[in-house]
């Protein structure tokens, strides 16, 4: 009866850290969490990913109401957010094909705390909020990126 108890243990600890090791291997990859928000369709448009930590990440872009604007202006609210963890928004205007403004950030920290939060319109066409949090012992970088295309607009986390 031992013997059987004993392999059991052994086979489900074995069993375990090839589990363990090929999950490692997906958060390996290149894959950078992304929603591209289609301007010509607008609304709320969301994507779910897995943050490079292996965390559920959920992307969201919502075009805020306005009633006299072309299709391409108009004011977008990009947020971010892990399951418990943290959420991160900030809103951009758009006019003419490029970003005017990068305006109202915002973060919240569920476990450990944000240490660096800097939004910035890095060009007519991008804004990022920089930021960085610490969880622990470690501290993760956080750059919530909103590219101008035509006629979309490329989030990337």
């Amino acid at each position: 009866m031992k013997k059987t108890i004993f392999i059991l243990s052994c086979f489900t600890f074995f069993s375990l850290g090839i589990t363990e090791v090929q999950a490692e291997e997906e958060n390996l990859s290149t894959d950078i969490p992304k929603l591209v928000y289609d301007l010509k369709q607008g609304g709320i448009q969301s994507v779910e990913s897995i943050s490079p930590e292996g965390d559920q990440l959920i992307i969201e872009v919502e075009e805020m109401p306005s009633y006299l604007r072309a299709v391409k202006n108009g004011t977008y609210k990009i947020s971010a957010s892990t399951s418990g963890q943290w959420k991160a928004s900030y809103q951009i205007s758009v006019s003419g094909n490029k970003i005017t403004k990068a305006y109202s950030p915002s973060i919240v920290a569920y476990t450990g705390s944000f240490t660096k939060a800097e939004l910035k319109l890095d060009s007519s066409i991008q804004s990022t909020y920089y930021l960085k949090k610490k969880g622990g012992l470690f501290t993760t970088s956080i750059n919530l990126r909103a590219k101008l295309l035509s006629n979309k607009i490329s989030i990337t986390y």
